[in-house]
Parts: C-alpha cells; sequence; structure tokens
C-alpha cells in the first residue's frame, strides 16, 4: 500500500505519469476523495502520460472515452465520474460490464462508491486526500 505525499499540482501529475508508465489495458482504476482531493488532475496525468493532450472531466455526460495510440497494450482510456449518480441504479444507463471488460481499455472511475456492486475484484483503488497548503496525501491498494 505506497502512500505519496505530493507537495502540489506538479509532483501530482508526476505521480501520475509514473503510474502510467505500469498500467496495462484491461486496468481499473478507482479514485476515492472529497471534492478537489485531486482525482481528475491525476486522471488528467496519466492520460496525459499516454499521449492525449485534453482529458475533460465527464462529470456531466458520466463517461469520456479517448483514442491512446503511444502504449503497446491501452488502446482506449475510459474516463467515469460516477458524482451526479443518485445511486448504483442509474449507471444502468450505459453498460458498464462492456467497458470494464475491455482488454485493451485503461478504465479510470471518480466517485466509485456510488456503484461499488459493479466494480470488478481486479482494480486498484486510489484515495486522494487534500492537506493543507495545496499537498495531498494519495494511498495506492492494488
Amino acid at each position: 500500500m505506497p502512500i505519496h505525499f505530493p507537495k502540489n499540482l506538479q509532483e501530482t501529475t508526476a505521480l501520475g505519469k509514473s503510474l502510467a508508465k505500469k498500467l496495462k489495458g484491461g486496468d481499473v482504476l478507482c479514485l476515492e476523495g472529497e471534492l478537489g482531493a485531486g482525482k481528475t488532475t491525476l486522471a488528467q496525468a496519466i492520460g496525459h502520460a499516454l499521449g492525449i493532450t485534453r482529458i475533460v472531466s465527464p462529470t456531466y455526460i458520466i463517461m469520456r472515452e479517448y483514442p491512446v495510440a503511444t502504449h503497446p497494450t491501452i488502446k482506449k482510456l475510459y474516463h467515469l465520474d460516477f458524482y451526479r449518480l443518485s445511486d448504483a441504479l442509474e449507471s444502468k444507463s450505459f453498460d458498464l460490464g462492456e467497458v470494464i471488460s475491455d482488454p485493451a481499455g485503461l478504465v479510470i472511475i471518480e466517485w466509485p462508491d456510488r456503484i461499488h456492486t459493479q466494480l470488478p475484484q481486479n482494480r486498484t483503488t486510489i484515495h486522494l486526500t487534500a492537506l493543507p497548503a495545496n499537498s495531498r496525501k494519495i494511498t495506492i491498494n492494488p
């Protein structure tokens, strides 16, 4: 259970880029933390490391899909944000199972607690906590 304490945005971005080097197609990352903890920033850093120049939060549309051309096993990045869901039943409006089972996809889920019963057992959970002076505590549970 590695714990990181990035002191600023640049260190959080560097951590995301470092994580991206270890990821492969079929991986599912669940990003947990309060509003403003840095979940989207971390997702953006991972996307940038995969060659995606602009990652936009999917808060209002639930999911965004990006093609990846620079990685040997990841061909798509699925960025999901379930903040606006009131319960897991709302997530049934699209096939989450199909997204999660894509062997060439990297799935990043913000607010996974909203759909906890639908999450795969094989996932990595990253918990982000905002600390004073814009620093973060980031705990990674493979």
